[in-house]
């Protein structure tokens, strides 16, 4: 669900880390938050209001206020709270609300109460363990919000047709082929792949394949015939053709593109 946001977000620097207790009853206004925040609750319960939603907070639903949202909040249940703090330039226009289970709840706030500890030990790579250890946070709510959409039966049923194709994506490969990895009717595995993953088996090879070629066409010693070998095309014409249905341009005006916006920057 948040995915992209927190992929895509980029931590400049760790700012801080506290656990806090709140009365019920108490309650606040938060005006233009000027940095980005990862509340967990050890106890306690604390609602927060945005754009007409509530966000709760408590052991098991986490909280990110983003930088630039204006919120209210009101504490509803006594309790102590972790917070870690950072800053990116990335901005965001509503809160962000997880769904955990005891077990990540209690792994998160293990990983918080470290970084107190750092933060008060002050070791001299200090700053890097903190943004990396926020990084690991971040990451573990980004999985838990992709399972909210991928039931874990469906997943593990078709995990190893998944990681061979993040192995093996230069490879041919047919669903038949895919399905006898799972042990599974290949209907059956075309049915729980599209979906755990939005698209068919197919479909995401040549995602993937096509994912991997704009990073590869980002690199000095790679040409465009190199590229669509090292990616399983049997020409360049087909792997242009693939290229163009899934990224929207052909790899040449890709590269142009590319090459346009740092000339601009």
């Amino acid at each position: 669900m948040y995915t992209d946001i927190l992929t895509d977000l980029i931590i400049t620097k760790f700012l801080s880390a506290n656990t806090i207790y709140t009365d019920a009853g108490t309650k606040l206004k938060r005006m233009m938050r000027n940095r980005w925040a990862i509340v967990q609750k050890h106890e306690g319960e604390t609602e927060y209001y945005m754009n007409g939603k509530t966000f709760v907070s408590n052991k098991t639903s986490m909280v990110v206020l983003p930088k630039g949202t204006t919120y209210d909040w009101l504490c509803t249940i006594s309790g102590h709270y972790s917070i870690i703090e950072f800053d990116s330039d990335k901005t965001y226009d509503d809160l962000l609300g997880f769904e955990i289970s005891e077990q990540l709840s209690a792994k998160i706030l293990r990983a918080m109460k470290e970084l107190e500890y750092k933060r008060t030990v002050r070791s001299p790579l200090c700053e890097l363990e903190c943004i990396k250890e926020t990084y690991d946070i971040l990451l573990k709510l980004a999985e838990s919000s992709t399972k909210e959409y991928h039931p874990r039966s469906h997943r593990e049923k078709i995990k190893p047709a998944a990681e061979f194709i993040a192995k093996h994506y230069d490879k041919q490969v047919s669903n038949d082929e895919l399905a006898k990895m799972c042990g599974i009717s290949t209907v059956y595995f075309r049915k729980l792949f599209t979906e755990s993953f939005g698209m068919s088996p197919i479909n995401y090879i040549h995602f993937i394949r096509t994912e991997k070629a704009k990073e590869m066409l980002s690199i000095d010693y790679s040409n465009i015939t190199n590229i669509a070998l090292s990616l399983g095309y049997p020409s360049i014409y087909d792997f242009s053709r693939t290229f163009k249905k899934y990224a929207g341009i052909s790899p040449k005006k890709y590269v142009d593109t590319k090459r346009s916006n740092h000339q601009h920057c």
